[in-house]
C-alpha cells in the first residue's frame, strides 16, 4: 500500500489553495495530481482535519476463529483433497471450498492437490505448447 502523503506537504497545498493560488499552479508546483488537491481540499471541508485517513482492513476472515482446527484436521489428514477437508469443517455450510483454498494459502498450509487445483486451464480451452503441430484441416 502506498505511503499517504505528509502532512507537511498537505499544509503547504491548503495554504497555497488559501492564498488564492490556482489548482494546476499548486499540481505543477507540487508534483501531484489534480485528484489528490481535490481530495485533501474535501477532507479538510468535510472533517474538519487534513492528517491522513486511518488504513482500515478488509473483512474479518471467515475462518480465522478455526485456524487451530483447520490445522488439526490438515495434520490428522494429510491425503485429504481439499473438497474432503472442506467436508470436514465445522462451519462448513458458511464457507465455501473456495474459501478454504484461500485461507489455506494465505497460512501456507500445504495439502494433497486434487484435480480441481491442478486445472490450469479453463474447461474448454486447450492448451497448446511449442512445438506442437497443429491438428490437419479438413478441406
Amino acid at each position: 500500500m502506498p505511503k499517504a502523503y505528509s502532512i507537511d506537504l498537505r499544509e503547504r497545498i491548503v495554504n497555497a489553495y488559501d492564498k488564492g493560488a490556482l489548482i494546476e499552479d499548486i499540481v505543477v508546483q507540487y508534483a501531484i495530481s489534480r485528484a489528490t488537491v481535490y481530495a485533501i481540499l474535501k477532507q479538510r471541508r468535510e472533517l474538519g482535519t487534513i492528517n491522513p485517513k486511518q488504513y482500515q482492513t478488509g473483512p474479518k476472515l471467515k475462518l480465522a476463529p478455526y485456524e487451530q482446527e483447520i490445522r488439526r484436521l490438515v495434520d490428522e489428514n494429510p491425503d485429504a483433497t481439499l473438497v474432503e477437508l472442506h467436508a470436514l469443517l465445522p462451519n462448513k455450510d458458511n464457507v465455501t471450498v473456495s474459501t478454504l483454498y484461500n485461507f489455506l494459502k494465505r497460512l501456507k498450509i500445504t495439502w494433497k492437490k486434487d484435480a480441481l487445483c491442478r486445472r490450469t486451464t479453463l474447461p474448454g480451452h486447450r492448451r497448446r505448447t511449442r512445438g506442437m503441430e497443429k491438428p490437419p484441416r479438413d478441406n
